[in-house]
């Protein structure tokens, strides 16, 4: 078993006992023992062996991570860059979705402070007021 390697005797048990069968069934019939079988099932591997399997299954577990993050993250920024598209088509759609976020603040009994980006669109034409705008001092 010493000359073979870890990842074969783990991914071969079968192939590796029948081998040991073929080596073990001349050897134990001269001593009048008939060997119908060989298996490989448990193998004891020393600690730091064992250490060194158990980092590199982290590490790809951690690479996995990492990768199903960065699919995510990518799939979030082409959302986002759909939705500037289709706003930058439609600006009303901001006020909309504005209107849409007040409510949810509302809601949720949040407080809100509020700054109206500069390509605010109106949802109504018009003026804001009818009456006439004042100076400081009064006058009209």
């Amino acid at each position: 078993m010493s000359g073979v390697e870890v990842e074969a005797l783990l991914n071969q048990r079968l192939e590796i006992g029948s081998q040991l069968l073929a080596r073990v069934q001349p050897e134990a019939a001269k001593i009048g023992i008939n060997v119908l079988a060989v298996e490989v099932k448990d193998a004891m591997f020393p600690a730091d062996l064992k250490r060194a399997f158990a980092e590199v299954l982290k590490a790809k577990q951690e690479g996995q991570a990492a990768l199903e993050r960065a699919r995510g993250e990518s799939a979030s920024l082409r959302n986002l860059a759909n939705a500037a598209r289709v706003l930058e088509g439609n600006p009303a759609l901001m006020n909309l979705r504005l209107m849409q976020s007040l409510s949810a603040a509302q809601n949720a009994g949040s407080t809100l402070v509020l700054g109206m980006p500069g390509g605010f669109v109106p949802l109504k034409n018009g003026k804001a007021g009818s009456s006439e705008h004042q100076t400081e001092d009064g006058a009209s």
